[in-house]
Protein backbone atom coordinates (compact mmCIF):
# COMPACT_ATOMS: atom_id res chain seq x y z
CA UNK A 1 0.00 0.00 0.00
CA UNK A 2 2.82 2.30 0.79
CA UNK A 3 4.27 1.64 -2.62
CA UNK A 4 1.06 2.52 -4.45
CA UNK A 5 0.75 5.76 -2.51
CA UNK A 6 4.34 6.70 -3.35
CA UNK A 7 3.77 5.86 -7.00
CA UNK A 8 0.64 7.99 -7.13
CA UNK A 9 2.51 10.82 -5.40
CA UNK A 10 5.32 10.62 -7.93
CA UNK A 11 2.85 10.67 -10.81
CA UNK A 12 1.16 13.66 -9.28
CA UNK A 13 4.49 15.45 -8.87
CA UNK A 14 5.47 14.68 -12.48
CA UNK A 15 2.17 15.96 -13.85
CA UNK A 16 2.53 19.11 -11.71
CA UNK A 17 6.06 19.68 -13.06
CA UNK A 18 4.85 19.18 -16.62
CA UNK A 19 1.98 21.60 -16.02
CA UNK A 20 4.34 24.21 -14.53
CA UNK A 21 6.79 23.73 -17.39
CA UNK A 22 4.08 24.17 -20.01
CA UNK A 23 2.91 27.37 -18.30
CA UNK A 24 6.36 28.72 -17.43
CA UNK A 25 7.92 28.27 -20.88
CA UNK A 26 5.64 30.77 -22.66
CA UNK A 27 6.11 33.20 -19.79
CA UNK A 28 9.87 32.81 -20.04
CA UNK A 29 9.78 33.35 -23.80
CA UNK A 30 7.59 36.43 -23.32
CA UNK A 31 10.03 37.76 -20.71
CA UNK A 32 12.98 37.25 -23.05
CA UNK A 33 11.13 38.95 -25.90
CA UNK A 34 10.35 41.94 -23.69
CA UNK A 35 13.94 42.21 -22.50
CA UNK A 36 15.13 42.24 -26.12
CA UNK A 37 12.61 44.82 -27.34
CA UNK A 38 12.87 47.13 -24.33
CA UNK A 39 16.36 48.45 -25.20
CA UNK A 40 15.18 49.06 -28.76
CA UNK A 41 12.24 51.08 -27.46
CA UNK A 42 14.52 52.95 -25.07
CA UNK A 43 16.86 53.83 -27.93
CA UNK A 44 13.94 55.31 -29.86
CA UNK A 45 13.29 57.64 -26.94
CA UNK A 46 16.97 58.59 -26.73
CA UNK A 47 17.11 59.50 -30.40
CA UNK A 48 14.42 62.05 -29.75
CA UNK A 49 16.28 63.43 -26.73
CA UNK A 50 19.65 64.39 -28.17
CA UNK A 51 21.17 67.81 -28.42
CA UNK A 52 23.63 69.43 -30.82
CA UNK A 53 25.92 72.26 -29.78
CA UNK A 54 27.45 74.21 -32.64
CA UNK A 55 28.84 77.61 -33.41
CA UNK A 56 31.98 79.51 -34.22
CA UNK A 57 35.08 81.01 -32.67
CA UNK A 58 36.07 84.53 -33.75
CA UNK A 59 38.67 87.12 -32.79
CA UNK A 60 37.89 90.60 -31.42
CA UNK A 61 37.25 91.82 -35.00
CA UNK A 62 34.78 88.97 -35.67
CA UNK A 63 37.19 87.16 -38.00
CA UNK A 64 36.94 83.35 -37.81
CA UNK A 65 39.67 81.58 -35.89
CA UNK A 66 40.75 78.34 -37.54
CA UNK A 67 42.27 75.60 -35.38
CA UNK A 68 40.84 76.95 -32.14
CA UNK A 69 40.02 74.25 -29.61
CA UNK A 70 36.44 74.16 -28.29
CA UNK A 71 35.80 72.17 -25.12
CA UNK A 72 32.53 70.79 -23.79
CA UNK A 73 32.34 69.41 -20.25
CA UNK A 74 29.61 67.21 -18.81
CA UNK A 75 29.16 68.82 -15.39
CA UNK A 76 27.96 65.56 -13.78
CA UNK A 77 30.70 63.18 -14.96
CA UNK A 78 33.31 65.90 -15.59
CA UNK A 79 34.09 64.24 -18.93
CA UNK A 80 35.50 66.71 -21.45
CA UNK A 81 35.35 66.46 -25.24
CA UNK A 82 37.19 68.78 -27.62
CA UNK A 83 36.78 69.90 -31.20
CA UNK A 84 39.23 71.71 -33.49
CA UNK A 85 37.52 74.45 -35.51
CA UNK A 86 37.59 74.36 -39.31
CA UNK A 87 38.91 77.13 -41.61
CA UNK A 88 35.74 79.19 -41.01
CA UNK A 89 36.03 78.83 -37.22
CA UNK A 90 33.05 76.45 -36.97
CA UNK A 91 32.63 73.63 -34.47
CA UNK A 92 29.94 71.04 -33.76
CA UNK A 93 29.21 68.55 -30.96
CA UNK A 94 26.40 66.09 -31.70
CA UNK A 95 24.57 63.29 -29.86
CA UNK A 96 24.58 65.11 -26.50
CA UNK A 97 21.99 64.33 -23.86
CA UNK A 98 19.17 66.82 -23.28
CA UNK A 99 19.11 65.80 -19.62
CA UNK A 100 22.72 66.84 -18.91
CA UNK A 101 24.23 70.22 -18.00
CA UNK A 102 27.29 71.27 -20.01
CA UNK A 103 29.97 73.96 -19.85
CA UNK A 104 31.47 75.07 -23.17
CA UNK A 105 34.50 77.26 -23.85
CA UNK A 106 37.13 77.89 -26.52
CA UNK A 107 40.90 78.36 -26.57
CA UNK A 108 43.21 79.80 -29.22
CA UNK A 109 46.94 80.41 -28.74
CA UNK A 110 46.56 79.81 -24.98
CA UNK A 111 43.85 82.49 -24.66
CA UNK A 112 40.51 81.33 -23.29
CA UNK A 113 37.03 82.58 -24.07
CA UNK A 114 34.35 83.03 -21.45
CA UNK A 115 32.65 79.80 -20.41
CA UNK A 116 29.02 79.37 -21.45
CA UNK A 117 26.63 76.91 -19.81
CA UNK A 118 23.80 74.77 -21.12
CA UNK A 119 21.17 73.71 -18.63
CA UNK A 120 19.27 70.44 -18.75
CA UNK A 121 16.16 72.62 -18.33
CA UNK A 122 16.87 74.08 -21.79
CA UNK A 123 14.89 71.78 -24.09
CA UNK A 124 16.23 73.18 -27.37
CA UNK A 125 17.72 70.37 -29.46
CA UNK A 126 20.25 72.75 -31.05
CA UNK A 127 22.26 75.36 -29.17
CA UNK A 128 24.41 77.89 -31.02
CA UNK A 129 27.35 79.78 -29.49
CA UNK A 130 29.82 82.32 -30.80
CA UNK A 131 33.00 82.50 -28.75
CA UNK A 132 35.07 85.66 -28.99
CA UNK A 133 38.76 85.43 -28.15
CA UNK A 134 40.89 88.54 -27.82
CA UNK A 135 44.38 87.35 -28.69
CA UNK A 136 45.91 90.68 -27.62
CA UNK A 137 44.81 90.10 -24.02
CA UNK A 138 42.74 93.31 -23.83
Amino acid sequence: MMTRTMTKSRKLVRSSVLLLTSVATPLLVTGVALSVTRPALAMQGKEASVRTVEGSVVDKNDKPLANAVVYIKDTRTLAIKSYLTDDQGHFRFGQLSLSTDYDVWAEHNRVLSKTKSISSFNSKPTVHFTFKIDATGN
